[in-house]
């Protein structure tokens, strides 16, 4: 089943005939990555990259930090597409954009679906670097939605059998995994101490702009979603200096390596 997309008349099916004849068919996870999370593709073994560029349809982003390239290679011993980049809502992208990888991996058969991203940490207990397992989330992006018709139920989005795996690699690394709802708002701007103070009072755990539209979609396609962010500020009183772009990619950087490890070490476990 192919979902067109109107943007550009060029429908996923497209994309996904492209990466088949580049040698990335059947992959049995997907990985997107968020912002300064690039460097987790870094020496990926028998990795196959395909740049966004190549791919039909493929929106680009234009957001430092976002490699643009799909990698195809063995994570966990799993067939993985990681999907090295992302684009936003806040960009002016449409949500066909938003999530034109989730409805390429489904196209391409994945069954599991790993998201990541760098959020604002906004839990007192968080520290810059920490790791968040997402449990669920609050979608504060409004706009039309491109999704199969009918409503769907969120409930249960985020895996709890995926989770459980999570944690159990996390102890046997001995990695610190954090575990919170994650808001998802439209950006471009930072959070305000007001806008934090009720993104807490909403049970916010971290604050991001990105990932709640991509497991929407994802959820509705029936894959098996896990979210994972990585806390590269903490806007909270007494904390907050003015967090920018570049304060994330750095902490983005330092964080990938224990990112990968744990998502490998979950898709092992699987």
């Amino acid at each position: 089943m192919t979902h067109p997309r109107d943007t550009a008349g060029v429908s996923v099916a497209a994309a996904a005939k492209l990466l088949v004849e580049r040698g990335l068919a059947d992959p049995d996870a997907a990985v997107v990555l968020g912002s300064g999370l690039s460097s987790f593709a870094d020496g990926l073994g028998d990795a196959l990259v395909v740049p966004y560029s190549d791919i039909p349809g493929f929106p680009r982003t234009a957001v430092s930090g976002h490699r643009g390239a799909v990698i195809g290679c063995n994570l966990g011993g799993k067939r993985t597409l990681v999907f090295s980049g992302r684009v936003h809502h806040y960009e002016g992208c449409s949500p066909a954009d938003v999530t034109f990888s989730v409805l390429l991996a489904a196209e391409l058969g994945a069954s599991v679906f790993v998201i990541t991203n760098a959020s604002g940490g906004i839990d007192p207990g968080f520290d810059v670097g920490d790791l968040m397992l997402i449990s669920d989330q609050i979608a504060a992006v409004t706009g039309q939605q491109r999704l199969p018709p009918g409503t769907f139920r969120m409930v249960g989005a985020y895996s709890e059998r995926l989770r459980a795996v999570a944690r159990s690699a996390a102890a046997d690394a001995k990695i610190r995994l954090r575990e919170g709802v994650y808001l998802g708002s439209l950006g471009p701007t930072y959070e305000t101490p007001a806008e934090i103070r009720m993104a807490r009072l909403m049970g916010a755990s971290a604050v991001g702009m990105s990932t709640v539209s991509e497991v929407q979609a994802a959820h509705s396609r029936g894959l098996e979603v896990m979210g994972m962010a990585l806390v590269t500020n903490v806007p909270l009183p007494g904390r907050f200096h003015g967090t920018t772009h570049e304060e994330v990619l750095e902490a983005g950087r330092r964080g990938a390596g224990a990112l990968v490890s744990l998502v490998s070490s979950t898709l092992e476990k699987l």
